[in-house]
């Protein structure tokens, strides 16, 4: 069985603290910079994805031990045994990568009036 795959696209990427703050640096190798289909909105302290037509800008990351879900599935507000009233909800989406799949934390709450980020990146939009 292949290690899982996570595309990021906000607080988890490289160049945020949060990795190391939640002792999950060690079990997350970075792979590359990704794309997918979905858009990407201004939650105030972090971005939030949503399925859509536009285009997020990731960062792809390969999990050492499937035990790192056990820590960010709780920072990411997700309950797998409870995942209508979880804050995020992790899915299996396919990158622009040919033949990639990843997980992915979209966003579970309503986005009407939060602003989108129209470049996709959130990186680039806090930066």
């Amino acid at each position: 069985m292949s290690s899982p795959l996570l595309a990021t696209y906000g607080t988890l990427m490289r160049g945020f603290d949060i990795q190391d703050e939640l002792g999950v640096r060690p079990q997350m190798d970075f792979v590359e910079r990704c794309r997918w289909e979905g858009e990407l909105y201004d939650i105030g302290p972090f971005p939030g994805a949503v399925p859509g037509d536009g285009t997020i800008h990731g960062e792809l990351f390969r999990l050492d031990s499937p035990d790192a879900w056990a820590v960010l599935d709780p920072y990411e507000g997700y309950d797998p045994d409870w995942p209508a009233a979880s804050t995020f909800v992790r899915r299996e989406v396919s990158l622009s990568t040919p033949d990639t799949t990843a997980w992915v934390y979209w966003y579970n709450g309503t986005v009407a009036d939060q602003p989108q980020v129209a470049s996709g990146d959130w990186g680039k939009h806090v930066g």
